[in-house]
């Protein structure tokens, strides 16, 4: 089964139509029905008008894709129709028509141009072990797509799939994805579409390769394969002649203007001249772009251009920025955006924790709540403090550079400095022995909440502005409408009189203080009693899957009776890590509801080095265990099966074997733990290689 989408677009179109006329979801949610020149400037960046004529709009840079080894990464024919008709092969699409008359030989020569362009990474051809378009589904449905794209009607939420009148705004439109991409190039760009849209409007949701892949699947309508049938793009050869009238055709056309065109000169800024016939005119001038513009975006470009000289202050910028990357599909600032009902049941979390637990947090007041350099990180999409959210931040790469600056000044307040805080105090403060208890919900480090799960506050100190946090701390739900998050200052008076004769600034800062300097844990974390869930070897190796660090999401832990111990990556099929000494605690493996990256036990741990492409595409295969319960790891390159086995050797040693064609084998890339003795064995048998790793 296989179509534009495994399910069609016939829910979509029925619930949020097809459109000629170009989508910007930022102006479409707030400016569409009072056209102003507030929308005008967005589209006027959006819409690539200052690609062409310039000015400063004060919002991030919004070009093209980069056409540089774009045949490799969708059909020709797909290109083809495109460029000949944008707007009828993509609804909603912002790149305007730029041919006389949908002139299908002049779409032609453009697309042999393009198959010039030679890629700056070549893609390496895989093979597909299996796809899980059910799991693509769910994913798809769970990790923030549909905040931007439509969710569909094969996939029931827990709370039940919305009715047609709860969608309050549009959704970006797949063009047709069968004819454009196959499994693996739409996987490339599900997975990292950041590398070829640098400018960030499809943001990138971090994820694994095979993720991607079972998302690809189920939009392209593969139910399943083992990877032998999926169809894949035809190859395309450019004819040099054609090329040169392509190149030719771009040139005179300015697309270099918004798209990455190599051997294609930079196109110079045209002045705006025209008072009538140019590109916002329902019928433009011949050889202008034609833009099948709305009355409310005609109405908003033209209040815009009349007075475009007038800088954007830095609010209308930094609202501008949210709007222009959709940043408010999923978060609300100041009253406005946020997910409509009719998303609202996509976004899963921890219901213990009301909304807080499932919809990403608000961005009023952001500038003044998050320390400068968290507020970098967290939109360079480090420093996730959510990770009971199923929607994940995403990365929106060089769009998001000035917007820090932008929300810190846009919210910045006056207001008093915290006196002195003492470290003791706030360790007495957060804990449950006569302090305000905060442990009971928050976890603090690695040491899991009493409770329920809310925000580490073992980082607080280096998270949040303390004037902001004095505030909420006050009145939390002046903040978060919904919080579960109770006041211990009800109007500035604290609850707990014994600490700090009752000071409230003081008390506060001293929270902060432990935070910053404190050493140890708040009081009231039980002590746990030694080994109750660390894993000890006995006759037998334990075999185990976890979370770890270093490693990732499909690490293998082995433990041997002997006292050293390997943790293997499934998903890069490598060794990871080895140590010696104490295995493993299960602790967070077996109960966290939220597993955590867990650290081996060990003392003397030396590490792999992280794979490179080199070698070809390696697919895990899974393991088999012997009498002794030795696990042997299998997984093939190029198709070809590879085992390789780990185990004790004299004197504290490990033995690593791999079986496979002995020439191939040496030609293969064999990484060795940094900081350990490595000694190639005499193989035990043909086809074998034997490494030994001693530590110093």
């Amino acid at each position: 089964m296989r179509g534009c989408l495994r399910f069609g677009f016939a829910a979509l179109l029925s619930i949020l139509g097809a459109r000629a006329e170009p989508w910007v979801a930022g102006f479409e949610r707030f400016h569409a029905a009072a056209p102003d020149a507030a929308g005008g400037r967005l589209l006027y960046n959006e819409l690539g008008c200052v690609n062409c004529h310039g000015g400063d709009t004060g919002l991030p840079a919004r070009r093209g894709p980069d056409l540089t080894g774009v045949t490799t990464r969708a059909s020709a024919a797909w290109l083809r129709a495109f460029i000949a008709d944008p707007a009828g092969h993509r609804s909603g699409t912002t790149m305007p028509n730029l041919s006389a008359a949908t002139d299908a030989a002049d779409a032609e020569a453009v697309v042999h141009f393009l198959g010039t362009l030679a890629p700056k990474n070549p893609p390496r051809p895989t093979r597909i072990a299996h796809l899980n378009a059910e799991l693509g589904k769910t994913l798809y449905h769970t990790r923030g797509c549909v905040a931007c794209h439509a969710p569909q009607a094969d996939y029931t939420p827990p709370e039940g799939r919305p009715a047609a009148g709860e969608f309050g705004y549009g959704a970006a439109a797949f063009p047709a994805l069968a004819e454009k991409y196959d499994v693996s190039t739409l996987a490339a760009f599900v997975r990292d579409p950041v590398a070829t849209r640098p400018d960030g409007r499809m943001p990138r949701i971090e994820m694994e390769e095979q993720d991607a892949r079972d998302i690809a699947a189920y939009l392209l309508g593969i139910a399943g394969s083992d990877g032998e049938a999926v169809p894949r793009l035809p190859s395309f050869a450019p004819d040099a002649a054609l090329a040169a009238r392509g190149r030719e055709i771009v040139t005179a056309a300015r697309c270099v203007a918004c798209h990455t065109l190599p051997s294609v000169p930079a196109a110079q800024p045209i002045a705006l001249r025209r008072a009538t016939g140019g590109c916002v005119d329902p019928a433009p001038a011949p050889g202008l772009p034609r833009y099948a513009l709305s009355p409310a975006q005609r109405t908003a470009l033209r209040a815009y251009l009349a007075d475009r000289a007038a800088p954007a202050t830095p609010a209308q910028a930094a609202h501008g920025t949210l709007a222009a990357l959709n940043c408010v599909a999923c978060h609300e600032r100041d009253g406005q955006g946020g997910p409509d009902a009719a998303r609202k049941p996509y976004f899963l979390g921890d219901h213990n924790l009301g909304d807080t637990g499932r919809f990403p947090p608000p961005l009023t007041g952001i500038g003044r709540k998050l320390q400068p350099e968290w507020l970098s990180q967290a939109l360079a999409g480090k420093n996730r403090e959510r990770p009971y959210l199923k929607t994940q931040m995403p990365v929106y790469g060089t769009a998001v550079a000035a917007l820090p600056a932008l929300l810190a000044t846009c919210d910045a307040r006056p207001g008093n400095a915290l006196p002195p805080g003492e470290i003791e105090a706030g360790r007495k403060l957060l804990g449950t022995l006569g302090g305000v208890s905060c442990i009971t919900c928050h976890r603090w480090g690695d040491r899991a909440s009493l409770g329920i799960h809310a925000l580490d506050l073992s980082n607080l100190a280096r998270r949040l502005q303390p004037a902001w946090l004095r505030d909420y701390l006050i009145n939390p739900a002046a903040h978060r409408p919904g919080t579960l998050m109770p006041s211990f200052w009800p109007e500035g008076k604290a609850a707990n009189r014994d600490i700090l004769g009752g000071d409230t600034d003081r008390q506060i800062a001293s929270i902060l203080a432990f935070a910053r300097e404190g050493k140890g844990l708040p009081e009231g974390f039980p002590a746990t009693s030694a080994r109750e869930f660390e894993l000890i070897p006995g006759s037998r190796p334990i075999v185990q899957r976890t979370f770890m660090a270093d490693v990732g999401t499909h690490a293998i832990l082995v433990g041997f009776p002997a006292g050293i111990h390997l943790a293997y990556d499934g998903h890069d099929c490598r060794p990871a890590l080895i140590w010696k000494g104490r295995f493993f605690d299960a602790y967070g493996t077996w109960f966290s509801r939220f597993a955590p990256f867990e650290k081996p036990l060990g003392e003397t741990a030396a590490a792999w080095p992280k794979p490179t492409e080199a070698g070809g595409a390696r697919q895990f295969e899974g393991y088999r265990l012997d009498a002794a319960g030795v696990p042997t790891f299998l997984f093939s390159v190029g198709g070809v099966p590879v085992a390789e086995r780990f185990e004790p050797g004299e004197n504290g040693s490990l033995r690593r074997s791999l079986t496979w064609n002995l020439e191939a084998l040496r030609s293969l890339p064999l990484a060795h733990p940094a900081g350990l003795i490595v000694r190639e064995a005499a193989a035990s048998a043909p086809g074998k290689l034997e490494f030994i790793y001693t530590w110093p």
